[in-house]
């Protein structure tokens, strides 16, 4: 997604647009039980703390495409 597409779905969930490199934005959002959702074009993603963002290690994803 882009910069404009990922700053109004953070807006509108409550979370933050974060470019992860290059051209791609993602959105990420910061739960109050510590757990990290990370919303891309293709994936919506659940993990336990940054750290298993950081190794790639989602506790579950949703494809959506």
């Amino acid at each position: 997604m882009n910069e404009y597409q990922a700053k109004q779905i953070a807006e509108a969930l409550g979370g933050e647009p974060w470019q992860s490199g290059g051209d791609t934005w993602l959105v990420m959002n910061y739960r109050q039980d510590g757990k990290l959702v990370v919303i891309s074009d293709d994936v919506v993603c659940l993990y336990e703390d940054k750290e298993r963002l950081d190794k790639a290690e989602p506790t579950t994803s949703i494809l959506l495409r």
